[in-house]
């Protein structure tokens, strides 16, 4: 594609009002990103479950180790250019020119740095086994710094379908396949460290395809510091975005070593799985559809609001049921000699919430130009994480969670605050969107620890027990929802169910037939501009 077929694709001149089918379009989106994300979410755990039983807790520490640069690096090699060219108002080639030669121009210069800075890295581990690692990761960076544009202009013009597809299909090949491959053949880290670079490999050769952007490099100032002005706040926030989900895995590495540094990875990847997924969701739709009415503050707080309720009713209720659960959820998941991953991951199901709830107010921020702000919070986030780890390590592991836990709390506070200053939200309704959720994770969890303590007393079994805890939880949800729907869904759970019960239809009756609210999703930026 051409580079001005891609700025008519872009441009934005002069955007007004954002249309107000932009609620069925962001539903229709959220739907087939939610379908995919659940897809991967399911093959994630799976590889998760063959890979508990083929790799030690020390070869997960390994890549734990390096994952800490990975996140980092990869962060500071976009600095910030794909979002700013999602939220851009008016996005010119040139834009698009300096945003491929800056990404690529940092990412390549922080793989080198990594390379050959890996035996440093080591040292500071004091885990000699990592530099080689290390060396092999370091071209994530320059594949990263490729793939940012494509990436970016999939999620700008809502292409929600297809960016979802080619996510699941490289992370599928990537670890199901090759990474489930190598481990089962003996490769132990190895397994993890190719299974993350043919990801990455597929990944970016695939979305530059669909994207098919411009690739002739270019040093324009004007357009540089048009990215810049939000891209920098916004790789600053991302930053300590970064330092704040990796610092504990640093701390933990390197005063505790890597068989700790592999259980407490797996305690909190299990936890932060589901979040991860919800954040894929919020940043690939609800980003861009919140940056389209960054100047309705009415629509704004409708949407901040609506979006607390439903992502309490979805972290709530999974936090209630994984701590009644937890001892024989591990086993099942990672296998028997995971048990010390119990008490870590009962501390973490607490934190849900505050990583969900906490990317969602990130959005809502972020699409409105908050990015200085939030990036002072996210690094005082970082700080209360590390600290708060270093602390922690005293008491192992587990001293470690608990810290982390109480500093997620804390961030989510503080982002809950910057976005009602930026929608107007008081705190009332906050907590009012709240209130369904917590009773109806509550009857989940008495029901979930009733089921399982039966199962425990009758000796059947972890998965047994399990499956038993699962459908006592969602036989009570189902009889106090249809008895009092209000009560435990309250109005924004309702709409969302009976919205999804509508696009859920609409999808069956069009059969195989192209659907305008998930395929028609490309042109909603340009719709959006006149």
């Amino acid at each position: 594609m051409t580079t001005e077929g891609t700025s008519r694709r872009l441009d934005g001149e002069g955007r007004g009002k954002a249309p107000r089918g932009l609620t069925q379009r962001a539903l229709g989106g959220m739907l087939w990103t939610f379908s995919g994300t659940g897809v991967q979410v399911v093959v994630q755990l799976l590889t998760i479950m063959a890979l508990g039983r083929l790799l030690t807790p020390a070869e997960f520490g390994l890549m734990g180790a390096a994952a800490v640069v990975i996140a980092l690096s990869q962060i500071v090699s976009q600095i910030g250019v794909g979002p700013a060219i999602i939220q851009r108002r008016e996005l010119q080639p040139a834009h698009l020119h300096v945003a491929v030669t800056l990404s690529c121009l940092l990412g390549f210069m922080l793989g080198a740095m990594v390379y050959f800075g890996a035996p440093a890295i080591a040292r500071f581990y004091r885990i000699p086994e990592v530099e080689p690692v290390l060396r092999a990761v370091a071209f994530l960076f320059p594949l990263d710094g490729l793939n940012t544009v494509a990436k970016s202009i999939l999620t700008r013009e809502l292409r929600f379908r297809l960016f979802v597809a080619l996510d699941v299909g490289s992370y599928v090949v990537g670890y199901a396949c090759v990474g489930v491959l190598l481990a089962w053949l003996g490769y132990g880290v190895w397994a993890l460290v190719f299974a993350t670079l043919t990801q990455a490999v597929l990944r970016a050769i695939l979305m530059y395809r669909a994207a098919r952007h411009p690739l002739r490099p270019s040093l324009d100032f004007q357009a540089a510091k048009d990215l810049l002005a939000f891209g920098f706040g916004h790789s600053i926030a991302q930053i300590g975005t970064v330092l704040s989900q990796q610092g504990d895995n640093l701390v933990v590495g390197r005063w505790l070593g890597p068989a700790a540094l592999g259980i407490y990875g797996r305690a909190y990847s299990l936890m932060v799985m589901p979040a991860s997924a919800f954040g894929r969701i919020v940043n690939r739709v609800l980003f861009p559809v919140m940056a389209q009415v960054q100047d309705e503050r009415d629509r704004l707080a409708a949407a901040y609001e609506r979006g607390l309720a439903i992502v309490a009713l979805v972290s709530l209720p999974i936090s209630a049921f994984l701590w009644a659960v937890a001892p024989e959820f591990i086993p099942v998941v990672l296998g028997p000699a995971w048990a010390a991953v119990v008490p870590a991951f009962r501390l973490f199901t607490i934190g849900l919430l505050f990583r969900m709830s906490s990317k969602l107010s990130d959005a809502c921020t972020k699409a409105a130009g908050e990015v200085n702000i939030r990036a002072m919070i996210q690094v005082g986030y970082a700080v209360l994480v590390v600290v708060g780890a270093l602390v922690g390590q005293r008491w192992g592991v587990n001293g470690v969670a608990v810290a982390v836990s109480v500093a997620m709390g804390i961030n989510w506070l503080a982002m809950a605050q910057l976005s009602r200053s930026v929608t107007g939200l008081q705190w009332a309704r906050f907590a009012r969107a709240h209130a369904p959720a917590a009773l109806l994770a509550l009857v989940i969890g008495v029901a979930a620890a009733a089921a399982a303590e039966a199962g425990r007393a009758a000796h059947l079994g972890n998965l047994p027990t399990l499956l038993a805890a699962g459908l006592a939880s969602a036989v009570a949800a189902f009889i106090g929802v249809r008895l009092r729907q209000g009560l435990f869904l309250g109005p924004h759970g309702s709409w969302a169910y009976a919205h999804g019960q509508q696009l859920l239809r609409g999808t069956s009756r069009r059969g195989g037939r192209r659907r305008p609210e998930a395929e028609e999703l490309a042109p909603a930026a340009e719709a959006g501009s006149k």
